[in-house]
């Protein structure tokens, strides 16, 4: 057989979570932002540069839209409004959000600006105490907006904007209006990201893929069971069984709106994680979708055959390409080399770049060789291609220069070889055709060809059944006003994403956890809250157990209290359970509870006991007006709310009662009062279990709040619940935990 070249085919993928709160019309990260000003650009930069270099670009469609928002100038996180503020109106809270946040970048582009590396090594002691936030002044906080932003200029905009190169070369002092020109050059820039890949397109210099839109796992969202093939031992999701019609409308939508981004609409897409089925295959043939990609290892698999240090002769099918019959016809099927792909994105960026190139080069060569070693028919008809797919955003930041040095020799190299040629899927699918016949196709992702990062764990399978809960709340009351109706769907289709469980169980770990966690929770409160429904309050109870139990005691005998709203006696509520405020973690944005200090919680077997301790006299806390009023708020078999009010305008001899209302349709009914609360010293109330309907070991979550009208005053826990069980008699012997 006659030597011909090896074919060389780069994939990066595009792709944040998504970030936007569809209620509140908000973005609570700027991930998506600062990597367009650093990345997203560039990239497509670096391969124009290198005349001959092509390769195909990934855009997830949630990306594209929230990269829309941005370009429009709809968008605006929290970050960049901390940026735009004065630094001079920076609230306590604020600049201690700064300092913990505004160093979220690799060390190795903070050493680029010494001003940047002398805040970060002044700021250890005031993240331990905030009385030492004086040792800050105006200036250092400014100083500190304008680096954060600088240190995320990626080399496109450094290189290309007078204001970026003349803020780097001063390096510090900034004044106001050296931040606000620092960020209307970046809102600049980022419009120029879309229109140049659709000019890198035109040209044929790459190709542009997409995804089904909020990126989910497809074959998961259509069937929950794919993950029993790959792992047969799994526990799965008590609720979620899979929705075909979520999974088809992921991979229309993002079809359309990627067409209406590009003016084209795709023909190949890289499925989220890479994670295919046989099952969902029919689903992107539909849509006109000619091909897809995913992992090495389901290829190995759907052959019954795993080589684990195998010669690369032995690998050789890894750079055929596949197709798969279905009834809408053929799809094809690329599989990434996993060493090379993992290489770039965790090897190489701790290696002189002249010896990474070399290593790469070597790599593929030996592929070369191997492929043209004997006479393989296929190869004679369907050329050997060497598929690289990675991420292509987050692993530069820890190479030298953002990775454009290496990047750019990459290229080259490939370019000036006469044995390789660089081409993309959509090109060598329009030459060659859609490979050869592959009968089977398992399931699996990119991650060990299975599906173990999103189901199996208890924490995963959480996540999955709240998507289940959220749908068939939706599906049961869906809104009667269209925009509603659309802004709920998209919240639910935003929370069957594949990022959410990527931080849940025991496979990854970032700062951002729990910001990951309470995102996912706002999409799927945000369902309910658009069906017209009450959002669950276990909703509250955080997925991801990233802190140590706060209770200062837990509940050890059953309680009799006289609820007369005094510390009557040391012993009346010895044995109930005490969470404590104060104890709270607080991150820097955390709002500070000024009113409730401690709560105490117990039982009997019939009712539920509750006491709660104020900085002052409830009765100051609660005055006998109504204007500041307690509300307990209930989730068991049942969603209760219990509001304390007062009878009477004289304090001294008002009787204070409980108002209580339960959920049934979606619509709150009275169920009647109760003359268990007391409020003098303290406040303290009890209410029925079987008013919650909640019978021995069901669970009960509660909490606290203090209203002013319609606005939240605070809660007691903050941004958590009490989660108890109903006792049976050896209640002793269950878990009690916030």
């Amino acid at each position: 057989m006659k030597q011909r070249p090896l074919l060389v085919s780069f994939l990066w993928h595009f792709h944040q979570p998504f970030y936007k709160d569809l209620v509140a019309n908000e973005y609570l990260m700027p991930w998506v932002r600062l990597h367009a000003l650093k990345d997203y650009y560039d990239m497509g930069a670096i391969l124009e540069s290198v005349p001959g270099a092509k390769a195909t670009f990934n855009f997830v469609p949630s990306l594209l839209a929230q990269l829309m928002d941005y370009t429009s100038g709809e968008a605006n996180d929290l970050y960049l409004r901390l940026s735009e503020k004065p630094a001079e109106e920076l609230t306590t809270d604020e600049r201690m959000f700064i300092l913990a946040n505004f160093f979220a970048v690799s060390r190795k582009i903070i050493s680029r600006f010494p001003r940047y590396e002398e805040l970060l090594a002044r700021r250890e002691p005031v993240l331990r105490s905030a009385e030492e936030l004086m040792f800050f002044c105006d200036a250092d906080f400014r100083d500190l907006q304008v680096l954060f932003n600088l240190a995320w200029s990626g080399n496109s905009l450094r290189r290309e904007d007078a204001v970026v190169r003349r803020l780097t070369a001063k390096g510090r002092n900034f004044s106001e209006e050296d931040k606000k020109a620092l960020l209307a050059a970046q809102r600049a820039f980022l419009s120029k990201v879309i229109p140049l890949y659709r000019r890198l397109a035109e040209a044929g210099v790459a190709e542009l893929s997409s995804t089904p839109f909020y990126h989910p796992i497809l074959p998961l969202l259509l069937d929950v069971n794919a993950a029993r093939e790959s792992m047969p031992n799994v526990n799965l999701p008590q609720q979620w069984e899979g929705s075909p019609q979520d999974a088809e409308r992921q991979v229309q939508a993002g079809r359309d709106f990627f067409r209406a981004a590009f003016g084209f609409a795709p023909v190949g897409m890289w499925p989220a994680e890479g994670a295919v089925s046989q099952q969902t295959c029919p689903i992107y043939a539909r849509h006109g979708i000619n091909w897809i990609a995913t992992d090495e290892a389901i290829l190995f698999r759907s052959l019954g055959r795993w080589p684990q240090d195998l010669a690369d002769r032995c690998r050789l099918g890894v750079y055929l390409p596949h197709s798969l019959g279905v009834r809408e016809g053929s799809l094809a099927i690329y599989f990434r080399d996993h060493r090379l792909s993992d290489a770039i994105g965790f090897v190489y960026s701790s290696w002189d770049t002249a010896a990474a190139v070399d290593d790469f080069l070597s790599r593929l060569r030996k592929i070369w060789e191997a492929a043209n070693a004997g006479d393989n028919p296929l190869f004679e008809r369907f050329p050997p291609v060497v598929s690289i797919i990675l991420d292509g955003e987050n692993a530069w930041e820890f190479y030298p220069d953002n990775g454009e040095p290496f990047l750019r020799a990459l290229y080259w190299e490939i370019v000036k070889a006469e044995w390789l040629e660089m081409t993309t899927f959509g090109e060598y699918l329009s030459r060659y055709g859609a490979g050869c016949a592959l009968q089977r196709l398992v399931p699996g992702s990119w991650i060990r060809g299975d599906f173990g990062v999103w189901i199996g764990h208890p924490e995963d399978n959480k996540a999955w059944d709240w998507v289940a809960s959220a749908r068939r709340a939706l599906v049961e009351h869906p809104p009667d006003d269209p925009q509603r109706l659309k802004l709920a769907w998209e919240s639910l289709y935003a929370a069957e994403g594949s990022d959410w469980n990527w931080w849940y169980g025991d496979d990854h770990h970032c700062a951002n956890i729990e910001e990951f966690d309470k995102l996912f929770r706002r999409h799927i409160a945000n369902v309910y809250t658009l069906a017209g429904q009450e959002v669950p309050l276990a909703l509250d109870v955080p997925i991801k157990r990233t802190r140590p139990v706060r209770l200062l005691r837990q509940p050890t005998q059953f309680l009799s209290p006289t609820l007369d709203g005094r510390d009557t006696s040391y012993f009346e509520w010895l044995g109930a359970g005490v969470f404590d405020q104060d104890s709270v973690a607080r991150g820097a944005m955390h709002r500070v509870a000024d009113n409730a200090r401690r709560l105490y919680f117990g039982f009997d077997l019939e009712r539920l006991f509750i006491r709660v301790d104020f900085n002052r006299r409830a009765q100051e806390v609660l005055p006998a007006n109504g204007q500041t009023e307690a509300i307990v708020e209930f989730s068991s078999p049942r969603q209760v709310r219990v509001r304390v009010i007062r009878n009477g305008q004289d304090a001294g001899h008002c009787a204070p009662s409980l108002v209580v209302m339960s959920q049934d349709g979606g619509k709150w009914h009275l169920r009647g009062t109760l003359d268990t609360v007391a409020i003098d010293q303290v406040l303290e109330l009890a209410i029925p279990f079987e008013l919650l309907g909640a019978k021995p070991e069901d669970r009960v979550w509660f909490r606290v709040k203090l209203v002013k009208g319609e606005n939240v005053l605070e809660s007691i826990p903050e941004d958590s619940v009490v989660e108890l069980k109903a006792p049976g008699p050896e209640f002793e012997e269950e878990e009690w935990y916030v």
